[in-house]
């Protein structure tokens, strides 16, 4: 008879090799600390069947026997000396990981992370200065984001609470009304419109404008421009409002903002008048986890107090 060509050894599963459970290794550490089943079995508060099951499962997985049973002793046996020190490590090792794990979750618990758009960082930073003196033992993080940014960052977790343009919640959020924020319109104080109580987006028609070039109130403002038959092409679409501000006090451009942008600048030089015909609002809201899906008490503490400081701030400026 012919011999079958030798095909070498069969291929390993694909499963993952089974892996000792820790109520099996707490088993090994107990009873070789002990000499002793019962004992062992008392300190893990277990029944002995239970711990002999346990043992007699590790050794069936590790392919070998650990203990040496008698009628009247257990010993380690020459492998169960071998792998004790291990054993005992790996036990260590996942004790000091479940330490470290906590120690960094208490951390987490006690640190907020707070973002907003950066028109209302002027409302939210007193706001969160007050509410620091009230509670020193939790670390908050501030940042900036533009309005999509923020939202994003709410809902997959990267920021806890925050302070922005309330345009649709996305599932499991919760909003906080705090403020109407109205476009208006930034000149130079020798602006021929500058002493008018409200300009309409028709005296603005053949104006040069400038304007900020992202987010939402670029195309609040961009919409209403097209309704007025303006000429887009000759609106500068800015990148930061220091830039905007500058061109307004050389009488270049009107700027057209938000209210919130021009409450944290200097006054000279500048005339504020609001837009009409129509009125363009921003609704400010603050916001976070639903209450039922928030898990951490300190973040839905700072949300309810910050909403409470936020509206009050807001209020005492309109």
């Amino acid at each position: 008879m012919t011999k079958p060509p030798d095909r070498g050894p069969a291929p390993a599963s694909a499963s993952p090799a089974r892996q000792p459970t820790l109520r099996q290794l707490r088993g090994f550490k107990e009873v070789a600390r002990h000499a002793s089943f019962s004992r062992a079995a008392e300190a893990l508060a277990l029944s002995q069947p239970a711990l002999s099951s346990a043992i007699r499962e590790l050794e069936t997985l590790m392919g070998v026997t650990l203990f040496d049973r008698g009628t009247h002793h257990v010993r380690l046996t020459p492998a169960g000396q071998a792998a004790r020190a291990q054993i005992e490590w790996l036990l260590n090792s996942y004790t000091q990981g479940t330490d470290d794990l906590r120690r960094l979750l208490d951390t987490q618990a006690a640190t907020v992370r707070i973002g907003c758009i950066p028109s209302t960082m002027h409302l939210l930073a007193p706001a969160v200065a007050q509410w620091r003196l009230r509670h020193p033992e939790i670390v908050l993080i501030l940042s900036d984001h533009l309005n999509d940014e923020l939202m994003a960052a709410l809902a997959n977790g990267e920021l806890d609470i925050g302070l922005g343009l309330d345009f649709g919640l996305a599932p499991g959020l919760a909003a906080a009304f705090v403020a109407e924020d109205d476009l208006v319109a930034v000149l130079s104080d020798s602006h021929r419109l500058s002493r008018r109580r409200q300009i309409t987006w028709q005296d603005l028609k053949r104006e040069p404008l400038a304007v900020l070039s992202r987010g939402s109130t670029y195309e609040m403002i961009v919409s209403a421009l097209r309704q007025q038959g303006a000429d887009l092409a000759a609106t500068d679409t800015l990148n930061y409002t220091d830039t905007l501000y500058s061109l307004v006090r050389a009488g270049l451009r009107v700027g057209l903002i938000s209210r919130l942008y021009t409450q944290g600048q200097r006054p000279d030089g500048l005339a504020i008048v609001p837009l009409q015909h129509p009125r363009l609002t921003r609704r400010i809201s603050l916001m976070a986890r639903a209450p039922e899906q928030q898990a951490r008490a300190a973040v839905q503490r700072c949300y309810t107090e910050l909403a409470s400081l936020l509206r009050a701030r807001a209020a005492a400026a309109a």
